[in-house]
Order: structure tokens, then C-alpha cells, then sequence
């Protein structure tokens, strides 16, 4: 999403509030967030257990919908998932009949992407995350933080 002028933002909030119902009554997840990040920015978003911070990646994801305010994606509503947007869940989430070449691919098989291409692109997005060699290994075969590289190819096969 590159050729931003500095006046705009890849990603922005305004005064976003999440509720959750529960069996005790509404909870308040996330309350007043407004940010804005520039294409090419890093942020971190830190902060104690159970305080909103997934939820929050939810929203900029464009999985979550907020309860209040808003948020846009290159100056445009975000209303829902947005293939500019690769989201790594905390759990890795991979097919287990698949090898990994494969988990890396589906992506790409779901666009339609011919199969050479679509094997040749994870191909060198595994050698990206240091795992050219794990292709034709299955999930059960890697540890926690490869399979997690696993996942981060995927997001970036679209």
C-alpha cells in the first residue's frame, strides 16, 4: 500500500470502543482508541494480559467489528477482511494433512494462482523465513517457533 502522501495513513482509528456481552453484564474490551500509522511504520502494541490487545489486532485486521468509532485502511472504511491485510494468530493454525509447502500455498490455490507459480512463490517465502528445507515436512514435524514461520509465509503469500 505504498505511494501514500504524508498526510495519509495506512491505518486509522478513531475513538474505536469494543463491548462484549457476558454473563455478567457488558465488559468493555477497548474503550476511546484512536491511532494512526503511516505505511512503513513498526508499532508495538504492549501491554498485560486479558487488556485488549488481540481484539484490538482483530479490529485492524478487519475481523473484528468495532462497537463504536471507526476505522479505515488507506483512507478507506475497513468493513471487513482486506487482502492487504496478512494477520499471524497466536496459534499457528496450520493444516496438519499438509505439508508446509502446502500450508504456504493455500493461499495462493484459493486466488487461483497456477500451481507451478504458487509452489515456486512459497518456495522462496520458506527460504525467506529460513525454512527452505522444511517443504515437504508436515506441521507435527516442526517446533512451535518454526511452525510460527510457517504461518508468517502464508500472510505473506498474498
Amino acid at each position: 500500500m505504498t505511494g501514500n502522501t504524508h498526510n495519509q495513513y495506512l491505518i486509522e482509528t478513531d475513538h474505536i470502543g469494543l463491548i462484549f456481552p457476558s454473563p455478567a453484564g457488558p465488559t468493555c474490551v477497548l474503550d476511546d482508541i484512536s491511532l494512526r500509522i503511516r505505511d512503513g511504520e513498526f508499532v508495538c502494541i504492549v501491554g498485560p494480559s486479558g487488556c485488549g490487545k488481540t481484539s484490538l489486532l482483530r479490529i485492524l485486521g478487519g475481523l473484528l467489528r468495532p462497537n463504536v468509532g471507526s476505522i479505515r485502511l488507506a483512507g478507506k472504511p475497513l468493513l471487513s477482511p482486506s487482502r492487504a491485510i496478512g494477520f499471524v494468530f497466536q496459534k499457528a493454525n496450520l493444516m496438519p494433512w499438509r505439508t508446509v509447502l502446502q500450508n504456504v500455498t493455500l493461499p495462493l490455490e484459493i486466488e487461483g494462482v497456477d500451481f507451478l507459480e504458487a509452489a515456486r512463490q512459497a518456495g522462496e517465502l520458506l527460504d525467506l523465513v529460513g525454512l527452505k528445507d522444511y517443504g515437504q515436512a508436515y506441521p507435527k514435524e516442526l517446533s512451535g517457533g518454526m511452525q510460527q514461520r510457517v504461518t508468517i509465509a502464508r500472510a505473506l503469500a498474498l
